[in-house]
């Protein structure tokens, strides 16, 4: 009777809980099963929060990088108005002022929190301000560069976030490959192209030197014309710049009379005469050494004649002087240049030609062309790319349109080509941003459909437990209805064996 009352009260408590399983013993392999589906059953559950967290976080971040979309556009339109050479300088300092509002904007949105007051474009240093200005202007990230990831499936993590570097500070500024800049003395308006490249198993990561030059009417050829019959001795002087470049007289027997020769002898005083020769076919260029406005002066001279018109010589840029009436002559080149010249950095010519506006200037799998007329001396810098944050990018524009002026071509070329820069920077910005944008979408594509597949396996996991544990209802109440008729028969039978006794047997 009580072992039929203990199986009756087990039927009643699995009939009042809905479970099969009440304790262990009552089916170890089914324990231990049930025990192994509960651990994935958690662990995915947590997979789903983290889906939630990740999602949270890439759905600012992605809202973040539209906002800074939105402001780098609004920039790009106010370079476009600031290049404009009928704005007044008062027209283009407000120009400038807006940009640094912009700027002060994308600084703010750098500096995003999430939910948690985590930053979320610091890396792993979540606690820390990513990105500050010092009183100068100076930007500065206090970040690292770590990306942090969450577990979103048994074997699949996401990344949950970008660092500052990823996002800011990883352009590259020019055209990605190398970077063009105008000489801020250049005295011409030539504006440069920002340039392609052509072949990139010839570029070396040199950085180059293009500068201007002047033709000249130099033949390289000295010759004296002395009169035989007096006993003077005739000399020659050159000077360029007011400073003697090289003297020799008909007694020399070996004078200077090639064009190299005489663009040695120039270039050895360039130092001081600030002038520079360069030879190309046959001709003569001159140029200054650095952008001046200053226009380059060559005179040469004669001495020793005592003869009148009967003495005189033809000069290296075809003076012909003759006798004591004309013992000088000065030559003054125009400053529009009409040749270039690309060097190494070690001073190596790569290419040279003729200046055409627009022409195509190329070498070493690099090419770009210049607008405008650059003047004798002007230079620009051929350089590779390098990283250059957003931030300094801006600003470098809004200073130059707080202190640019288009009064003369040259101040008009300077703002172009730092405008052009500011393009060329700013577009290889906005793609990076575009392309991390575009990760950041994936991503929230990746969570869906993992959260997907995990609902899918906790559905999957919930059953295969239930069917384990859970209680089959009719089986049941039928095992309890027999386990109540046995113990009621037990009882009646209890009852009348307890009544017997020897009495009623006799």
């Amino acid at each position: 009777m009580l072992d039929q009352q203990s199986k009756l009260l087990t039927t009643q408590q699995q009939i009042a809980t809905g479970k099969r399983i009440l304790n262990p013993s009552d089916d170890p392999a089914g324990i231990s099963n049930i025990i192994g589906l509960q651990q994935s059953l958690k662990s995915t559950e947590q997979f789903q929060e983290n889906i939630g967290i990740a999602r949270s976080r890439l759905s600012l971040e992605e809202n973040t990088l539209g906002g800074l979309t939105d402001s780098l556009n609004r920039i790009r339109e106010l370079a476009v108005q600031g290049n404009n050479s009928s704005l007044e300088n008062e027209d283009r300092f407000t120009v400038a002022i807006e940009m640094r509002q912009q700027l002060d904007e994308i600084l703010n949105l750098s500096n995003t929190r999430d939910s948690n007051g985590e930053y979320i474009f610091s890396g792993f240093q979540g606690k820390t301000q990513p990105f500050s200005v010092s009183p100068a202007g100076d930007y500065s990230y206090n970040g690292d560069d770590g990306q942090r990831f969450l577990q979103i499936g048994l074997s699949r993590q996401i990344a949950e976030t970008d660092s500052g570097t990823e996002v800011f500070r990883a352009v590259r500024n020019g055209n990605g490959t190398f970077t063009t800049l105008d000489n801020q003395l250049n005295t011409g308006s030539g504006v440069i192209d920002p340039g392609s490249v052509t072949n990139p198993s010839l570029i070396d990561g040199d950085t180059y030197n293009l500068s201007y030059l002047k033709s000249t009417a130099a033949t390289g050829v000295l010759n004296f014309g002395d009169n035989p019959a007096t006993a003077d001795n005739l000399g020659y002087t050159l000077q360029i710049n007011g400073s003697t470049v090289y003297t020799t007289n008909e007694a020399d027997p070996t004078p200077v009379n090639t064009l190299a020769g005489l663009a040695a002898e120039i270039n050895d005083d360039a130092g001081t005469t600030g002038v520079r020769a360069y030879v190309d076919s046959g001709v003569l260029y001159l140029a200054n050494t650095s952008p001046t406005a200053t226009p380059i002066t060559v005179t040469e001279s004669m001495s020793g004649a005592s003869d009148g018109e009967l003495d005189g010589l033809t000069g290296y840029f075809g003076s012909n002087l003759t006798g004591t009436t004309t013992p000088s002559r000065t030559t003054t080149l125009s400053s529009e240049a009409d040749f270039y010249l690309v060097e190494d950095s070690a001073g190596n010519v790569e290419t040279s030609g003729t200046y055409q506006e627009g022409g195509l200037i190329a070498f070493n799998g690099m090419q770009t062309n210049v607008r405008g007329t650059p003047n004798v001396g002007d230079a620009i810098s051929i350089s590779p790319s390098r990283n250059q944050d957003i931030f300094n990018t801006i600003r470098n524009l809004s200073v130059m349109m707080e202190n640019a002026s288009a009064s003369t071509p040259a101040d008009q070329a300077r703002l172009n080509n730092a405008v052009n820069r500011f393009f060329v920077a700013i577009d290889n910005g906005m793609a990076n941003i575009n392309q991390i944008r575009a990760q950041v979408g994936s991503r929230l594509n990746a969570l869906d459909s993992q959260e997907s597949l995990n609902t899918g396996a906790i559905l999957g996991l919930k059953t295969t437990i239930s069917g384990i544990e859970d209680l089959d209802y009719a089986e049941a109440i039928t095992r309890l209805t027999q386990q109540q008729t046995a113990l009621e028969a037990a009882q009646q039978s209890y009852v009348r064996i307890q009544g017997l006794s020897l009495f009623n047997s006799l």
